[in-house]
């Protein structure tokens, strides 16, 4: 019985971390099996801990191996730090401080096509042709994420964690000091989940168990009404993206949808246009707070006004919420997504959390 098997700091624990309503037993009192706590509301908590096990042997995941090109990226970025920072039009109006225009004050990215020099001033010609000082600007490293590929359908629940955590021993029970941290963005199984107050836990590994803010968790669809060939997912509670071919998973990965104030919105959509690089740059706060100018953001799939699926090089925050509408991917994940979509290829957004989720039929949400 679960009783004989805790050890009892774990217990106290437990204790210590319920969080239940004084007229029903909380987990800790569920996994010690007191005779008066109903299998009902955190009563469930023992009925879920048990079905909660490990397979004899744990199943790997069929994955493909992808290729790990040496950079991400084969074009170079960096981030205009200097507010209005000036652009030239020659090395020599640079040296001469001649501005042909700026880059304004904001959230300011350019590509770098070559170094070059004015005298002794370093300079960095740009996407557009124009040169900038190199005082002007901070190289940036995009990440080098990349989902999966499957070779086939997985049987169980999977994800990724989107944190650095300790795994815990058991659901609601802070992690041991000296357990060893799993990194972010680590592929985990989940083989059984326990509610602890307002929050899932995970089981995903012997003795290790993580809530589930800490985790973006895969889960399959069947295409919505009216949808054949290729289509794209994008969970937008979760945070992840699947391509199917038909009703199968292909590939699947972590993005970065729209923030609360330009939020990505749930639909069915059609990927209208594709562009290999793209500029883009907007402001919608009334004092332009949130300005952005972002140079050949790479791998585009405008499949809903101005909002698209591209790759990004700005920012290693895959699995949350981070862009102005857009949904954000990795470069490497973009790269294989804009190779495997054509114009048509449709895209369902959706919001599990939302009244409808992911039961709501595509049909109704409307092209």
């Amino acid at each position: 019985m679960f009783a004989a098997s805790l050890a009892p700091a774990l217990a106290l624990a437990l204790l210590a971390s319920a969080d239940a309503a004084p007229a029903l037993c909380a987990p800790a009192a569920q996994l010690l099996e007191l005779a008066d706590c109903p299998d009902l509301g955190p009563g469930a908590y023992r009925a879920q801990y048990a079905a909660a096990a490990l397979p004899p042997v744990l199943p790997d995941l069929p994955l493909a191996d992808l290729p790990r090109p040496a950079k991400a990226l084969s074009e170079t970025y960096a981030r205009v730090v200097t507010p209005d920072a000036p652009l030239f039009t020659t090395p020599e109006d640079a040296a001469a401080g001649l501005a042909v225009r700026t880059l304004g004050r904001g959230f300011v990215f350019v590509q770098l096509v070559e170094a070059a020099t004015a005298g002794d001033l370093p300079l960095y010609r740009v996407h557009s042709g124009e040169y900038i000082r190199a005082a002007d600007l901070e190289l940036v490293e995009p990440t080098s994420f990349q989902g999966v590929q499957f070779t086939e359908r997985p049987a169980g629940s999977f994800g990724w964690l989107v944190a650095t955590v300790r795994p815990s021993p058991a659901p609601g029970v802070p992690a041991p000091k000296e357990v060893r941290r799993l990194a972010r963005y680590r592929v985990v199984q989940i083989f059984g989940t326990v509610r602890v107050g307002a929050w899932n836990w995970y089981l995903i590994g012997p003795g290790q168990w993580v809530e589930q803010r800490a985790v973006s968790v895969v889960t399959f669809h069947p295409p919505p009404a009216g949808v054949s060939g290729d289509w794209v997912q994008v969970n937008l509670y979760e945070q992840n993206l699947v391509a199917y071919e038909g009703d199968q998973p292909v590939y699947a990965t972590l993005v970065s949808s729209g923030l609360d104030k330009w939020a990505t919105e749930p639909g069915l959509f059609q990927v209208y246009a594709r562009l290999r690089a793209d500029r883009m740059r907007g402001a919608y706060a009334p004092d332009k707070s949130d300005y952005y100018y972002l140079e050949a953001v790479p791998y585009v799939l405008y499949f809903d006004g101005d909002r698209a699926l591209h790759g990004e090089y700005w920012h290693d925050r895959l699995g949350f919420k981070r862009s102005h509408g857009c949904v954000n991917l990795a470069p490497l994940d973009a790269r294989w997504l804009y190779n495997w979509a054509g114009l048509g290829t449709q895209v369902w957004v959706f919001d599990p959390s939302q009244a409808g989720g992911a039961n709501a039929e595509a049909a109704a949400i409307g092209p």
